[in-house]
């Protein structure tokens, strides 16, 4: 796709940088250069070199910010243990196949929505909603919402202002963080299309592969579109053996280093080999607790429920029952929903409790309803071996 007569060239604003941008004298290591690292030909052994890695530059730069960093694969299945050792070392990380939920339908939003009403003003301050929420306790949703309160005061300020323009800004915000990256992102290749991050890790594994319909050059450009997303810092993962791109590479003719992880990879394998399920609300039956009249016991158990308690799951005919610690039933999963193969479900936890009206569903499923609104319990699956 390259045209002739426009033969490659470095960025005119950056032609008098150094040739390893800013990241020639922070690493002393790579010093800017495109890093070839070994690793064991093992997923796991993989990911720990390539967060090893990161790690090691996230020491180098005091702005270091995981939000603008990526690993890219050619398969999900390959993502997973970089997901399990960024769960158990408190890195924050998301998947690019996973939404997080709806957040005006949050129970911790709609909450916040009820007080405001309850004060029968059509106006607002910031500096009010800022000391209720601050009253709620922790937790990542409300967290959440004090950062879209913080990101408003720097337009408004701390004067008054309509409760609407808050409203109408709260769902702006809602939309744009179904959108945005928060952590470390995990991804596709094809997923990687179009995007950008200051740091970028592609892995080995499945390169060699040429996909039904493809030409035989299709895995080559896939891995072109993965390496070409990085803007400040590249690390390409080989695994010992035959490698269907790198070997191709003269490396002494270009800013390459190929090197073995320093130092080694001492690092605590175990739990590497976990799957995190973060359900969607397609994989949960969402009108589970409105089929229960508003007095039910299956409403004052949801009602008792916050993001990180433990649950249970339990075969109840074709479906998984969710309970909470008392046994008593909270919620189900969608009929559609099949736990991984061959693992061993170790943990649940709720992630969020959403809000749901009789008007959200179908008219086929309206006689069913039992309820005006009802809560949707949000659960995270951890899988083991």
């Amino acid at each position: 796709r390259m045209k002739a007569d426009h033969p490659i060239t470095v960025d005119r604003a950056r032609e008098k940088a150094s040739a390893g941008g800013d990241w020639e004298a922070l690493d002393p290591v790579s010093k800017g250069c495109v890093q070839i690292l070994r690793s064991e030909s093992s997923p796991i052994s993989q990911a720990v070199v390539a967060m090893k890695e990161l790690e090691r530059k996230a020491a180098l730069d005091a702005d270091w910010d995981w939000s603008n960093v990526a690993v890219i694969a050619r398969e999900w299945k390959f993502l997973e243990p970089v997901r399990s050792y960024c769960e158990l070392e408190g890195i924050p990380v998301q998947m690019a196949d996973e939404q997080p939920p709806p957040m005006w339908r949050l129970r911790e939003t709609r909450q916040l929505m009820d007080w405001m009403e309850s004060r029968g003003s059509h106006l607002t301050d910031i500096s009010s909603i800022r000391e209720w929420l601050r009253s709620q306790g922790s937790g990542s949703w409300w967290e959440q919402l004090e950062e879209v309160v913080e990101a408003l005061s720097l337009e408004v300020g701390e004067a008054e202002i309509p409760v609407k323009h808050f409203v109408e800004w709260l769902v702006e915000w809602g939309r744009e963080i179904r959108r945005r990256q928060t952590g470390l992102l995990l991804l596709t290749a094809h997923r990687a299309k179009g995007l950008e991050f200051d740091h970028v890790v592609v892995l080995d594994g499945g390169w060699e592969k040429i996909g039904k319909g493809e030409d035989r050059d299709a895995s080559r450009r896939l891995y072109y579109v993965a390496t070409s997303r990085a803007k400040q810092t590249l690390s390409l993962l080989r695994f010992s053996n035959v490698h269907p791109f790198l070997d191709d590479l003269d490396t002494s003719t270009a800013p390459f280093l190929e090197r073995a992880a320093l130092g080694g990879v001492h690092h605590d394998q175990a739990g590497l080999d976990r799957r995190y399920l973060r359900l969607t609300l397609k994989e949960v039956d969402i009108g589970f607790a409105g089929r229960f009249y508003c007095d039910d016991t299956v409403h004052v158990a949801i009602a008792g429920l916050k993001p990180g308690d433990a649950l249970q799951l339990h075969a109840k005919g074709s479906q998984w029952e969710l309970l909470d610690g008392q046994g008593r039933s909270v919620g189900r999963l969608a009929k559609s929903f099949v736990p991984p193969r061959g693992m061993t479900l170790e943990s649940v936890r709720v992630t969020a409790v959403i809000q749901r009206y009789r008007e959200d569903s179908v008219a086929e499923y309206q006689p069913l309803i039992r309820c005006d609104h009802w809560e949707v319990v949000v659960p995270e699956l951890i899988f083991g071996v």
